[in-house]
Parts: structure tokens; C-alpha cells; sequence
């Protein structure tokens, strides 16, 4: 045997020594049996930030789009925004100017409208009164109103682009997108009468009893609570 052979056994048998030390170690510190491991899972690779609205300022993102990421409510319980109900537009393209363009004006209503439809739903689901049961019927013809309906009152107050490098599930390069944020408010007051329409008129609408004219009243002067 040639000494090259020998010292590739020796290195094989120090290696074969080192796993296994290595395995004990890992069986002995840990505290139970783990979930086996499923390599072939895609693995979510977030974006890449490569420039935004304020790069060429050396100027950072705005607070409100900060708290955007966790929610519009975060938007709304800012100062700033105390006194007015908010609606987040996001649109995704390959040019800026595209991007921007989609999420005009009249795009934007119209999402909107999408929007608030979503925020009755689930301002209904959560509320926690009795016999709901007893008005489905008068509920989900709320939500197709406000889903239907274009606001008045709303303004774009504020809008923010970034420029994203996208990856694929294994991590690796994909598209390059423009994104843009837009931050529509309205007034509370004027969004508050606009749907008390809605719900007196889907009210309205309803056969008269008196167990769903309690459970109405009852939903109706809930609705703000967690709107």
C-alpha cells in the first residue's frame, strides 16, 4: 500500500470519527425527537430592495408605509390619520410609469370599492352580536352594496414606489418589478355616512320581524366598534 493510499484512509477514518462524535453530540443535546426534514420544500426568498422613490435623496421610506406592512389599521392609528379611514393600493409592474398608470385614479376607485366590500365582510364576521344567524341575508347584501359603490371623498395622499429583484423558490434570480404603494384616506365622518346609507337601505329591504329588526339594530350599532 503507497503512503498516498494510506494517508486517504487515515483521512477517511478521522472523518468517519468526527460524524459520528458530531451525530452523539447532536442526539444528546437535543431535547426530542425533530420533524423530519423535507428537502424538497420551496423556500420563500423575500425581495431584494435595489432602489425606491427616495434613493436619489438619500431620503427614507415614510413612516406610514412602515406601518403599512403590518396593516392599514397601524396606518390608522397614527396620529396623523386619526380622524380618517385608510385604503392601501399596491400594483406591480415592469416599468414605473406603468405601474403608476394602473394605479390611477379610476383603478383605484374601483379598488377601493373592492376594499371596502372585504372590510364590511369582515367587520360583520367579527362583530360579537347575538342572532347574526337570524340577518345572513341582509349582511351579505351590505357587503355587495359597498363592494358595488364608489365612494366619494377619497384622496391619494400619498404614494411610494420600489424597484425589486425577485427570486424563484430555490433562491435564485427571477424578475426585477417595480412596485408602488398609494395611501388613500377619506374623512371618517364622510365615510360614516356614506355607509349608514347603505345599511338603512339593506335594512329596508328586509322582511319585517321582530327578532331581525333587533338583530339589525343590534349589528348596526356595533359596526364601528371594529370597522
Amino acid at each position: 500500500m503507497t503512503f498516498k493510499e494510506v494517508y486517504v484512509k487515515k483521512l477517511l477514518g478521522i472523518l468517519l470519527v468526527a460524524l459520528a462524535i458530531f451525530a452523539l453530540a447532536s442526539c444528546v443535546s437535543e431535547p426530542g425527537p425533530k420533524e423530519p426534514t423535507r428537502f424538497d420544500e420551496p423556500v420563500a426568498y423575500p425581495p431584494k430592495i435595489l432602489e425606491h422613490k427616495g434613493t436619489a435623496w438619500g431620503a427614507s421610506p415614510p413612516q406610514w408605509l412602515m406601518e403599512a406592512l403590518k396593516g392599514y389599521k397601524f396606518v390608522e392609528k397614527m396620529p396623523d390619520y386619526a380622524n380618517k379611514f385608510i385604503v392601501l393600493v399596491e400594483q406591480d409592474g415592469e416599468s414605473r410609469e406603468g405601474v403608476e398608470l394602473a394605479a390611477s385614479r379610476m383603478d383605484a376607485i374601483a379598488r377601493i370599492s373592492t376594499y371596502m366590500g372585504v372590510r364590511v365582510k369582515d367587520t360583520f364576521a367579527g362583530a360579537q352580536v347575538g342572532d347574526k344567524d337570524k340577518i345572513e341575508t341582509y349582511m351579505e347584501r351590505v357587503i355587495k352594496v359597498a363592494s358595488e359603490t364608489k365612494f366619494a371623498g377619497f384622496m391619494m395622499e400619498d404614494s411610494w414606489w420600489t424597484y425589486l429583484q425577485t427570486y424563484t423558490p430555490e433562491g435564485k434570480a427571477d424578475k426585477r418589478i417595480y412596485r408602488v404603494m398609494q395611501l388613500w384616506t377619506i374623512d371618517k365622518a364622510a365615510l360614516t355616512s356614506q355607509l349608514d346609507a347603505i345599511l338603512k337601505g339593506a335594512a329596508a329591504e328586509e322582511p319585517k320581524t321582530p327578532e331581525k329588526e333587533r338583530a339589525i339594530a343590534a349589528v348596526q350599532s356595533a359596526f364601528y366598534e371594529d370597522f
